[in-house]
């Protein structure tokens, strides 16, 4: 029991040793500047030639030999020996340069999307400004038009109260002069009786005078009496 675990124990050792390697040797190198390299089977100038490198390649690291050999993994996957005064932990010049220029092109490409946007966005604030204008003027307008509207509206009350205290005015001289109507006609009319009971009184009178003359003139003379 105790072998089996020591085993166990010796196993774990050894894949943790391994791992410790590989993340000790978890870096990477480039192939420097203006160069192509050969990445060999062995360390060994002589030995059979399996990849090549070029300036600005990334290489992983897996084993290093001082002071000549490095073992690499290039980005095809395929592992190899190449000589260490040829790789650099620095980014090369060359892939800076290109990656300034890849930067810069990005840049030109966005400032010429930028510059297109702003175009986009001038146009559209002109036509923004346009509208903008165009509802001012119609603001200004319906303002002259509502303060001329306010003004004829007022004018309108005012008149309005001329014409009603007229109506007014003129009902009061309409129900004046029906009561001076219905006194002229009752006054007209109380004329009318006076003088119709005063010629009927004269009738009478008449009728009375006459009936005393005829009664006079008929009454028989005396003898004897002569005129």
């Amino acid at each position: 029991m105790n072998k089996k675990k020591s085993c166990w124990i010796v196993l774990v050792c050894a894949i943790l040793m391994v791992v410790a390697a590989h993340s000790a040797y978890a870096k990477g190198v480039y192939v420097r500047d203006w160069i192509t390299i050969t990445v060999r089977t062995r360390p060994s100038e002589e030995a059979k030639i399996i990849a090549m490198a070029n300036s600005n390649d990334y290489l992983e690291v897996i084993q290093e030999q001082p002071p000549n050999w490095t073992k690499v993994r290039t980005s095809s996957g395929r592992e190899g020996w190449a000589l260490t005064r040829y790789l650099t932990e620095e980014t090369p010049k060359a892939l800076i340069v290109d990656q300034l220029s890849e930067k810069v092109k990005t840049q030109a490409e966005n400032i010429l999307a930028f510059s297109d946007e702003n175009k986009q966005l001038q146009k559209e604030n002109r036509e923004f400004r346009y509208k903008i204008s165009n509802i001012t003027k119609g603001l200004e307008k319906s303002k002259n038009e509502y303060e001329d509207l306010k003004k004829a509206s007022s004018a309108y009350l005012e008149l309005k109260a001329s014409y009603d205290k007229l109506v007014e005015a003129d009902k009061e001289h309409q129900d004046q002069m029906n009561v001076l109507s219905k006194e002229n006609s009752r006054l007209k009319t109380s004329e009318r009786i006076k003088f119709t009971l005063i010629g009927g009184g004269f009738v009478i009178l008449g009728l009375i005078l006459g009936v005393f003359l005829h009664a006079l003139s008929a009454r028989p003379k005396k003898s004897g009496y002569k005129l």
